[in-house]
């Protein structure tokens, strides 16, 4: 088998894809860093594991991403479900990667926890797992 495969996707890439797919398909930003006295709604995304997951045919990783959804500030939790929707059905297709990786497995983790922030903001966590491929391996 050749060992011969493409450069891993960067987690970077990962990231900005992810979160461009959420602004697109939500109309509502999502930060990888959230600026201070950034106005709610909005989403916030990061990485939090990056595991090698290769099979007899192809090199691949399985990315774990955490999503925040941070609702306006209301006693009300309609605002927090709303944007765990609008997410749960952005993910419903897959992200785009650039040329050379191929998304594999997109799939959602949940809903992990919800609380009320300091701000009087409802916060929702959810968990999403993507797997990468990155080269396939062949016989010579």
């Amino acid at each position: 088998m050749s060992d011969m495969a493409l450069s891993k996707l960067s987690p970077v890439l990962l990231l900005a894809a992810l979160q461009k797919k959420i602004e697109e398909q939500t109309g509502k930003k999502c930060y990888d860093a959230v600026p201070k006295n950034a106005k709610s709604p909005f989403y916030f995304a990061e990485i939090l594991r990056i595991q090698p997951d290769n099979t007899k045919t192809m090199w691949r990783d399985v990315y774990t991403a955490n999503v925040h959804c941070i609702a306006a500030p209301s006693k009300s939790s309609v605002g927090i479900f709303a944007l765990i929707d609008q997410l749960e059905e952005a993910l419903t297709s897959n992200i785009r990667l650039p040329n050379g990786y191929h998304v594999i497995l997109q799939q959602s983790g949940g809903v992990q926890s919800i609380k009320t922030d300091e701000t009087e903001e409802k916060h929702a966590i959810l968990t999403l797992t993507i797997a990468v491929c990155y080269g396939f391996k062949v016989k010579i």
